[in-house]
């Protein structure tokens, strides 16, 4: 009988596990239509992904939140989503993602002069600063910082140290970075208290 008390005291005690679901960004605005389905999946946290786009791995200009984009990649599109779902009770991570032209992988995205790294580096603070704002405005649970930019990590460490803590000046809740399956032991900033995914 003991056991059993500890074994429920024990499971009860626990944080609610996320169960969250990537939504993919629409050229419009979305409606009960598109949420029904995340919330039939039983999902209680929702990604969000605004875009920035850049030409080529070794272009430093980061290009978002424009005319040009579809809505759920834009700011306001961001905004309009994670209303809707916190109207459903889910919960919001906001994670920023860029796009290579032609696909290629961002993890290789690496500047070939430092004062291409330099514009790199304000490029991106001006993007994710953008969305850590608009993070902060919703009050959502999780922010990341960045995801799969394998060597601009590893290139620029300094850099995301001080990111980091612009990041953590306008937004107060959890940050994370997703690093890809690979580069987990390289991000040099895992022990400051970034969850990495």
């Amino acid at each position: 009988m003991l056991l059993v008390i500890l074994l429920n005291f024990s499971c009860k005690s626990q944080s609610k596990k996320i169960n969250g679901v990537s939504f993919v960004a629409s050229r419009d605005t979305i409606s009960t239509q598109h949420i029904t389905p995340v919330l039939k999946a039983q999902s209680n946290y929702v990604a969000l992904m605004p875009f920035g786009f850049i030409k080529n791995l070794a272009t430093p200009t980061i290009t978002h939140n424009t005319k040009r984009q579809w809505f759920g990649e834009t700011e306001n599109g961001l905004l309009q989503y994670a209303k809707r779902f916190q109207k459903e009770n889910v919960r919001i991570m906001v994670k920023p993602h860029i796009w290579v032209w032609r696909g290629e992988f961002t993890g290789n995205i690496k500047m070939d002069s430092e004062e291409n790294w330099q514009v790199l580096e304000d490029s991106y603070t001006a993007f994710i600063l953008t969305y850590a704002k608009a993070a902060a405005s919703l009050n959502a649970e999780i922010f990341c910082i960045g995801t799969e930019l394998e060597q601009f990590v590893v290139n620029r460490p300094a850099f995301w140290q001080q990111l980091i803590q612009k990041i953590r000046a306008v937004y107060k809740g959890k940050l994370t970075y997703a690093a890809n399956w690979d580069e987990y032991s390289r991000v040099p900033f895992r022990k400051k208290s970034i969850i990495l995914v």
